[in-house]
């Protein structure tokens, strides 16, 4: 069995799993703006739970994004860093289809509509489902748009995200709504399935994904 350590700093939630055989170990804080401080604390605290050393990671994955210009800038770099130090690879996985997975694992559902606010009269979402057989998760590609230009077209269909308070209208028109954030146990579970695509720095610097790359927030 793969060990993969994620972080995940997409959103206000800041969080590092560490999966190892059967077994998970989390640290989550929801903790604005303090990203920078908890991230790597986070990283030593599960590494000493689960009892093993850096050596033994297969993998380092990060939530890509799209999220906070902010928060994806500390998760790469400390991704970066770690790699750089143990000689590791890195996968970057999207922390829209972690959303998608954490809804699947919570409801059974396969298909989802995830909406995350990008702040600014704007959100990203992005149309995932999950292949339980392949334990793989397809998507579309992730959009920022306007609340006003998304229109949910399909019968019978699932949204996950966090635009439930600021956005209450669009989540009527789904009809399962689940509050929540992407979390780095998703982004570790996920990456099980994909670790043969990661890659170390002397292949390529995996880079976030912003949407808005013009503007930091």
């Amino acid at each position: 069995m793969s060990i993969v350590l994620a972080v995940e700093s997409a959103t206000a939630n800041c969080a590092a799993s560490l999966i190892v055989e059967d077994e998970v170990y989390t640290c989550a804080e929801f903790a604005p703006q303090q990203h920078a401080q908890l991230i790597l604390p986070m990283v030593d605290k599960v590494i000493q739970q689960a009892g093993i050393e850096p050596k033994q990671i297969d993998s380092l994955v990060f939530g890509e994004g799209p999220g906070a210009f902010t928060g994806l800038r500390i998760a790469a770099g400390v991704v970066q860093g770690l790699a750089l130090g143990w000689n590791k690879p890195i996968l970057p996985i999207s922390s829209l289809k972690a959303l998608a997975y954490q809804a699947y694992e919570a409801t059974g559902k396969t298909t989802w509509w995830v909406c995350l606010d990008a702040r600014m009269g704007e959100i990203y979402v992005q149309y995932c489902e999950f292949d339980p057989q392949a334990a793989k998760m397809t998507a579309k590609p992730a959009e920022l748009v306007k609340p006003n230009d998304f229109k949910v077209l399909k019968a019978d269909v699932n949204g996950v995200g966090d635009i439930g308070s600021t956005y209450p209208d669009l989540v009527k028109d789904f009809t399962n709504w689940l509050d929540a954030v992407p979390q780095a146990e998703a982004l570790a579970r996920l990456a099980l399935s994909e670790l043969k695509q990661s890659k170390y720095l002397a292949v390529a610097i995996p880079q976030p994904v912003y949407l808005r790359a013009s503007v930091s927030s």
